[in-house]
Formats: C-alpha cells, sequence, structure tokens
C-alpha cells in the first residue's frame, strides 16, 4: 500500500509498504478522507514543539472498515468511522479521573505515532466511532476538530443563557463557536482580521461577527451584548495580544478560556487577572463524551462543517495541499486530502 511520510521540513516523500495485520482488538480502516490540521502545518515546517521526522501525519480521519479483529464486537465490515485519535495510559492520576485527554504519556496518531495518511489503517477499535446515515467521509473526517470546540465550550461549565465571544474565526475558533450555540449559549460574537473567515461564521449561524482590525474589542463586545457585556471567552487565535483583549474586556469575576496555540510565550496582564478576579483556563482536545456528542450534533445540523471545507486534494498532491495553504491563508480553513 502507499503512505506518505513528512521527512523533513516541507518535504513528503510517498513510499510503498505492506498492509498492515492487525491485532485481535483492532480493526483495519481503507482511509478516505484525511483533513489537514493547524498542527499538521506547524509539523510541515518544522515548528511543532512536540511533533519530530519522519512522521506519517493524519489524526483527522475517515474511512470504511475492511477486516475486523477476532475479539471486536459491534463494529462490521463495511461501515464508515472515524477515530479519536489519543492513546493513553489508563494508569495515571488524569486517567484514573477520566481526564485522559491529558494523560501524563498522551501520544496522538498522526503527531506522535504513525497517522492514516495512508491507504489502509489499523486501529485500536476502542477508538473507533460510527459514522451516521447520510453523513459523507470528507464531514466525517472533520468530527475531530469539532470535537476540540465542544470541549473547550465545557471547561468553566455551561454555557447556556451567556454572552460568549470567541477570538479567531478559523476552523477552531469557528467550531467553538458553533459548539456555544449547540451547548444554549445566549448570544455570540466571534472576531477575526479576515472578512472570508467572519462570512464564512455567519453561513454557519453565528450571530455577530466583527472584524476587529476596523473596531476595537471594546466596541464589538458592546455593540453585540449592549450593557451585559460578555460573559465568557474563548481565546482561539494563539498570541498574547488577544488574551490581554479578554482580559481587559471581561466583566469582574469570570472565565477565559484558553484554546489556541503558541506559538511563542506572550506577556500577559496577569494584574489585571489578579485584581479582578478572573479565572483563565486551559482546554485540550476532548473525551469520548465531548467526540459522540459531537457526532451527534452534526448529524442534527447543530454545528455545520461543509462551509468550512475549502479545497479538496487528492492523496498524490499532498504536497500541492500545504502549498495551496501557504498561498491561501486567508482562504484556506479545512483542506481535506481525498484518498
Amino acid at each position: 500500500m502507499k503512505q506518505a511520510v513528512l521527512t523533513g521540513p516541507e518535504t513528503i516523500e510517498f513510499s510503498d509498504i505492506e498492509r498492515p495485520e492487525i491485532k485481535p482488538d483492532e480493526v483495519l480502516i481503507k482511509v478516505k478522507n484525511i483533513g489537514i490540521c493547524g498542527s499538521d502545518i506547524h509539523a510541515y515546517y518544522g515548528k511543532h514543539p512536540f511533533m519530530s521526522f519522519p512522521i506519517r501525519l493524519g489524526h483527522e480521519m475517515a474511512g470504511e472498515v475492511v477486516e475486523v479483529g477476532s475479539e471486536v464486537e459491534n463494529i462490521q465490515a463495511g461501515e464508515l468511522i472515524t477515530v479519536m485519535p489519543q492513546e493513553f495510559c489508563r494508569g495515571c492520576e488524569p486517567c484514573r479521573k477520566g481526564r485522559y485527554n491529558i494523560c501524563d504519556t498522551l501520544e496522538v496518531i498522526g503527531c506522535q505515532t504513525p497517522g492514516a495518511a495512508c491507504e489502509y489503517f489499523n486501529v485500536d477499535a476502542a477508538l473507533v466511532k460510527k459514522i451516521p446515515e447520510g453523513m459523507t467521509a470528507a464531514v466525517a473526517a472533520t468530527i475531530e476538530p469539532a470535537a476540540v470546540g465542544v470541549h473547550a465550550v465545557r471547561r468553566c461549565g455551561s454555557v447556556a443563557g451567556k454572552n460568549v465571544v470567541v477570538m479567531g474565526a478559523g476552523t477552531i475558533g469557528n467550531v467553538t463557536a458553533q459548539a456555544a450555540m449547540a451547548e444554549g449559549a445566549k448570544s455570540i460574537l466571534i472576531t477575526d482580521l479576515s472578512e472570508h473567515r467572519l462570512e464564512l461564521a455567519k453561513q454557519c449561524g453565528i450571530m455577530h461577527a466583527v472584524n476587529t482590525g476596523k473596531v476595537s474589542m471594546k466596541e464589538a463586545v458592546s455593540q453585540a451584548f449592549k450593557e451585559e457585556g460578555a460573559d465568557i471567552f474563548f481565546e482561539c487565535v494563539g498570541v498574547g495580544a488577544t488574551v490581554n483583549q479578554a482580559i481587559e474586556c471581561s466583566k469582574k469575576g469570570n472565565d477565559i478560556v484558553i484554546v489556541g496555540v503558541f506559538g511563542k510565550t506572550p506577556e500577559v496582564n496577569l494584574s489585571w487577572v489578579q485584581d479582578r478576579e478572573l479565572r483563565i483556563c486551559g482546554s485540550l482536545m476532548y473525551v469520548e463524551k465531548d467526540f459522540q456528542d459531537t457526532i451527534d450534533y452534526m448529524a442534527a445540523g447543530k454545528i455545520k462543517m461543509e462551509p468550512l471545507i475549502s479545497k479538496v486534494f487528492p492523496f498524490d498532491e499532498y504536497a500541492q495541499a500545504y502549498k495551496y495553504i501557504e498561498q491561501n491563508k486567508d482562504t484556506s480553513l479545512k483542506i481535506i486530502i481525498e484518498m
């Protein structure tokens, strides 16, 4: 079978390897689609702090089950599935508390272990999730990033009835805003510097979409929520300036959730965090309930991923997909590879 391996910065090499044999507790998947994530892009340029060469990418995936291990139940050949790409120990303190997304020895398929950038992929059946009828494989490959947004909105309790600000209208910001809608937020403001991304946010039903290159964050919050103000901020950009905007615009005693990945250590105004009793918490990936609820939300039309799929590339143009993203940063949200 053919595989694509990232062997160095901006270098993807194709090779032929043996089709994998599965263990009794595994399934074999004929890969149909994989998504390119922001972490994949960092890795492609050799700038991801937790990924090293060589690595076979592909942690956002969908495919058809073609073989089932002897110990596997409730999964049948021919079913369309996706995979929760988390390999965790089950024995450390976070795992024992059900927070295996922050397992002490967490490895992510396609990041620290070989991913789905290949024709056939074997995986532990416990990580497999079935895709509802009517959902395409391309859309199913976007479940993983959507689950990041669902987990994020749950990090500080319920968003139901709250005024929510999402900073950054890229894929993760967009799905975080959609997840907040699905979970009952009263009103949502999403901000970005890209008119294209803000227009996509509107297509997904997000109530207020504002370019903070033209209007200050304070003005945007005031226009969206009037005297009520914002109850919770989700930082989905990954730069210090937006964290400080959230701190400045937050009401006292409220929450700021950090979802964005930071390329460098930011300078943050902790004096105001202390003085205003603000709470800052991080959000990483998801747990099984978040993932399954995401599938259900997408099946019910409460989270729409189709508008975020910017372009689909065939597998043999894997490298060209990254070049396209580089040349179209403003308009590329979710790029899909089709096998």
